[in-house]
């Protein structure tokens, strides 16, 4: 009975990543090269019914969003598979939903989903930071060592929305410190939307400190220095 009780545990304990690996939004990102979608670039893949108007953005509009990237950090590698859809409704079939954009990051890759209606650069550069990221790091280094408040602290700094254009010097070092206690993203998000905000606009001034001592563009050798074994801690000892 005992054995049968472990086995059962362990049939439920891996029914739920299963169950999650086998979703719709999932499945619909994995095989987007083989749906109507039409690939336009290596890895971008874009919504059919878009117009030809919104057609001609989407290009201009990726490489907008990685000249950002570059001009802070230097040039991206990463080459995420990038979906286009043309509306909120259609994003949703890939797992987006109220946003303009999300990256997903999984053992099988990186998705960074963009729904053409709500079209922002601010939000592109974001996303294909976290692209960046996850290229630079691999699946399990960045779940294992990247907090998550840096990794979105380091995509807010091409982020140029109005929520997150704070004067980091009203940031008191109090609410840094709180924020670098959220290293999970359980722990960072919310259903508070104030309080995600919050979060938000501390991460990024705490990765903007980071960078008052270190130019961003060392953050590339730093990532490989976490690749290659050494701590979070370790790298940025002190920063």
């Amino acid at each position: 009975m005992r054995k049968l009780s472990t086995y059962a545990l362990l049939v439920l304990t891996l029914m739920a990543p299963a169950r999650a690996f086998c979703s719709p939004p999932v499945l619909n990102r994995a095989f987007v090269g083989l749906s109507d979608y039409k690939k336009i670039e290596d890895n971008v893949y874009v919504d059919p019914t878009l117009s030809d108007v919104e057609l001609q953005r989407v290009l201009p509009g990726l490489q907008m969003a990685r000249d950002r990237i570059t001009a802070l950090y230097g040039a991206p590698i990463a080459k995420p598979v990038t979906i286009v859809a043309a509306s909120a409704e259609e994003a949703t079939k890939f797992g987006v939903t109220d946003v303009p954009g999300t990256a997903f990051v999984s053992l099988t890759g990186t998705h960074v989903v963009l729904n053409m209606e709500r079209f922002s650069l601010d939000v592109t550069a974001h996303e294909l930071m976290h692209a960046e990221l996850a290229d630079r790091l691999g699946y399990w280094v960045r779940t294992r060592k990247l907090p998550t408040w840096f990794d979105e602290g380091v995509a807010l700094q091409v982020d140029r929305r109005p929520q997150y254009l704070i004067d980091c010097a009203t940031v008191d070092q109090e609410e840094i410190h709180r924020v670098k206690s959220l290293d999970k993203p359980g722990d960072f998000w919310s259903s508070d939307k104030d309080q995600n905000i919050r979060n938000y606009q501390a991460a990024k001034c705490a990765v903007a400190e980071l960078f008052e001592k270190r130019p961003p563009k060392s953050l590339y050798s730093a990532l490989s220095r976490l690749r290659q074994g050494d701590s979070f801690a370790d790298v940025f000892r002190g920063d």
